[in-house]
C-alpha cells in the first residue's frame, strides 16, 4: 500500500468542521464520519464555534458505524465564554475535549478584527456583536472562573484545547493546568493567530502540552507566514513526541477533511518526515489525548 493511504490507515482527525454550523461548511457530521471511515481512519473529533458537541455525535453514531466519533465544547459567547456550567453538562454529555475561547477570544477579535477568518463569514443575519472573552483580569491574573473550568477538565480527564488565546495566555493557561492536574494539553495551531514561536513551542511542549499542526495552511486560502517548510521546520524543532497533525478542514474553499489530511501526511512525507513519525503524530498521540490507546 502507498505510504500515505498507509498512514490513514488508524489516523485520528482532532480538528474537523461540519455542519450543522454558523460557517458554511463542505460537509455534514455523518458524511465527515462516513468518508473517514471509508479512508481506515479511527477517530474523529467534531468542533463547533457556537456550542457544543458532546451532544450530538450521539446521533452520528447511531448513523455511522465502525469509527470513534468525539465531542466537546468550545467556551465562546454563545455558551456564555467560560463557563463552568457549559463545561460540567459537556462532561456529562461525554465530552473529550474543552476549547478555549476562539472566536470569541479578545486576541482573535484584535487580530481578526471580528468574530471571522478572512474570507469566511458566518451565515444568517442579525447576529450580535461579540463581546471579548478574556481568561485574565487587568493585572493579568487567571479569572476565578478559569481556575473552575480547569479543576473540571482536570476532574474529568478532559483534553484541555488552548483554542485562539494569545501565546502569554496559552502560556499561562498550560502552566496552571499542568499544577492542578490537567494530564492532556493541547496547543491549537500556534502558527495561526496564536503566534507561537518555534522557541514557545518548545518551552510549552517541555511542560507537557502537544502542539498541533493542521493541514488547513498548506493551502491558498488560509496562507501563513511559515507556509508548510515553517511547519516542517517547527515538527523538528518540537519533536514527533510532542506534535499532532489534524486538519481543520470543512471549508467550502478546502479539499474535505479526509483528503486533506491524506494530502498534508503526502506532502510531510515527501519534505523527509519519517513515515514513523508521522504514524505518531497522526495515530498514537491523538490516541493518547483521547485515552483510546
Amino acid at each position: 500500500m502507498r505510504e500515505d493511504l498507509e498512514l490513514m490507515q488508524g489516523a485520528i482527525d482532532m480538528h474537523v468542521h461540519s455542519s450543522p454550523s454558523l460557517f458554511p461548511r463542505l460537509v455534514d457530521h455523518v458524511e465527515a464520519a462516513e468518508a473517514a471511515r471509508a479512508m481506515g481512519m479511527r477517530a474523529l473529533i467534531l468542533k463547533e464555534h457556537h456550542g457544543f458537541t458532546s451532544d450530538r455525535v450521539y446521533f452520528v453514531r447511531k448513523l455511522v458505524s465502525g469509527i470513534d466519533l468525539f465531542g466537546g465544547v468550545a467556551l465562546n459567547n454563545a455558551v456564555g465564554g467560560i463557563n463552568p456550567f457549559a463545561v460540567d453538562a459537556a462532561a456529562r454529555l461525554g465530552a473529550k475535549i474543552v476549547w478555549f475561547p476562539t472566536l470569541s477570544a479578545k486576541n482573535h477579535l484584535d487580530q481578526m478584527g471580528g468574530p471571522e477568518f478572512g474570507p469566511m463569514k458566518q451565515e444568517g443575519k442579525g447576529r450580535l456583536a461579540e463581546r471579548p472573552v478574556r481568561i485574565v483580569d487587568e493585572k493579568g491574573h487567571l479569572l476565578s472562573e478559569v481556575y473552575e473550568v480547569i479543576d473540571l477538565i482536570a476532574e474529568n480527564d478532559l483534553i484541555l484545547a488552548t483554542g485562539h488565546l494569545s501565546i502569554s495566555e496559552v502560556k499561562l493557561l498550560v502552566k496552571t493546568a499542568r499544577e492542578r492536574g490537567v494530564k492532556r494539553l493541547y496547543v491549537n495551531h500556534p502558527e495561526f493567530i496564536v503566534n507561537g514561536t518555534i522557541e514557545d513551542q518548545k518551552e510549552l511542549s517541555r511542560t507537557g502540552a502537544f502542539i498541533e499542526h493542521p493541514a488547513i495552511f498548506m493551502f491558498p486560502m488560509w496562507p501563513t507566514k511559515a507556509g508548510i517548510d515553517g511547519i516542517v521546520e517547527m515538527i523538528k524543532a518540537v519533536g514527533p513526541e510532542r506534535t499532532v497533525l489534524s486538519t481543520d478542514l470543512g471549508q467550502l474553499h478546502n479539499p474535505p477533511p479526509w483528503e486533506g489530511l491524506r494530502m498534508f501526511l503526502r506532502v510531510l512525507l515527501e519534505k523527509g518526515i519519517p513515515k514513523e513519525d508521522l504514524k505518531r503524530m497522526v495515530q498514537d498521540n491523538p490516541a493518547y489525548l483521547l485515552n483510546i490507546q
